[in-house]
């Protein structure tokens, strides 16, 4: 009977690490955490797949999404699918935030959960795999623009509603992109040289990053791409950073802004430098942001030695003065 304990406790460990590894994925492929989505209430090691759902769907369609989900434990469990809507965060992180509370939460107007069919419960049988579809139907007279949510699971008999992370949960993160009148724009809102976390033209040591806040005020995600030169102080190109060029991009959602922070190559930095910032959103557009800021960077052994150089020049003056008025006195006299 303790053996039976032991060994349950063990695949339980084994199943929240499964689970970590799955949120872990999500996060670097969506680069979109999402927060509070009842972990407590699914057991351990459900995976889910796909982890990301990227589609387009017309007005007047519906599309039917393949997925699988999967039952690696020793014991029968029954799932309930929950669907939410999720927003952009205020952090600029590119961090999500699900909408749990529908009942309190204002939803967005382009609503993901209003274009999911109903999803019956299932059960899964110990290291069950299961394959189904999931309905996404967009109305003739829906809003074009993009509708972001997520498809979880949990346990079928919970009633709690309590917010927790999605670190535990198990799900699919959809953007879906309703054609019609879309609008891809994207504002800068700064460009500027970072040390440590505060902006500064000036540096003596450390490393240097260059952050970039774009504003998408378009109804669709974006996912900008492009360059960032540096120039030294004979304006020759002495490195090229590129933009966003994670597989797959980073997104922004629409109404939010999105803050990325690029690290500048290390070298022997002395001197000005500029950076010149060539962004675009949409291939093809030739819509583009170009963007251009300097900062100095001086090391310390560098300002010492300026400093010891501007003493020795006053020095070599004030001798030179001082012997110029002696030998001025000596011949008065």
């Amino acid at each position: 009977m303790r053996l039976g304990v032991i060994a349950k406790k063990a695949l339980q460990r084994r199943g929240a690490l499964i689970a970590l590894l799955l949120v872990s994925a999500i996060f670097m492929v969506s680069k979109a955490g999402v927060s509070a989505v009842g972990l407590n209430n699914i057991p351990n090691g459900i995976l889910v797949s796909p982890v990301v759902e990227e589609t387009t769907v017309s007005k007047g369609q519906t599309a039917s999404i393949p997925m699988s989900i999967q039952n690696p434990t020793n014991f029968p469990v029954t799932l309930k699918a929950i669907i939410n809507d999720f927003v952009a965060n205020n952090n600029e992180s590119g961090v999500a935030d699900v909408i749990l509370n529908t009942k309190n939460a204002k939803l967005p107007l382009n609503n993901f959960e209003s274009l999911v069919s109903p999803i019956a419960n299932i059960t899964l049988s110990p290291q069950q795999r299961l394959y189904f579809n999931v309905s996404i139907s967009v109305p003739s007279n829906a809003a074009s623009g993009g509708y972001y949510g997520i498809i979880r699971f949990q346990n079928a008999t919970t009633t709690t509603t309590a917010n927790i992370g999605l670190g535990a949960s198990t799900g699919t993160l959809f953007l879906v992109t309703v054609p019609g009148n879309l609008t891809y724009k994207v504002n800068l809102v700064q460009f500027y040289v970072e040390h440590g976390s505060s902006p500064t033209g000036f540096l003596t040591s450390g490393n240097v990053s260059v952050v970039t806040r774009l504003d998408n005020v378009g109804n669709i995600h974006v996912q900008p791409f492009g360059t960032i030169q540096i120039e030294n102080t004979f304006h020759k190109v002495i490195s090229t950073i590129q933009f966003n060029s994670t597989n797959p991009r980073s997104n922004i959602p629409p109404d939010s802004i999105r803050k990325f922070t690029n690290a500048l190559p290390k070298q022997h930095y002395l001197g000005h430098y500029t950076l010149i910032a060539s962004i675009a959103w949409q291939s093809g557009s030739g819509n583009i942001i170009i963007a251009t800021v300097g900062f100095w960077y001086l090391p310390v052994w560098f300002i010492a030695l300026v400093v010891l150089v501007i003493v020795v020049i006053v020095l070599v003056i004030w001798l030179i003065i001082h012997r110029y008025r002696v030998n001025r006195r000596r011949y008065r006299h």
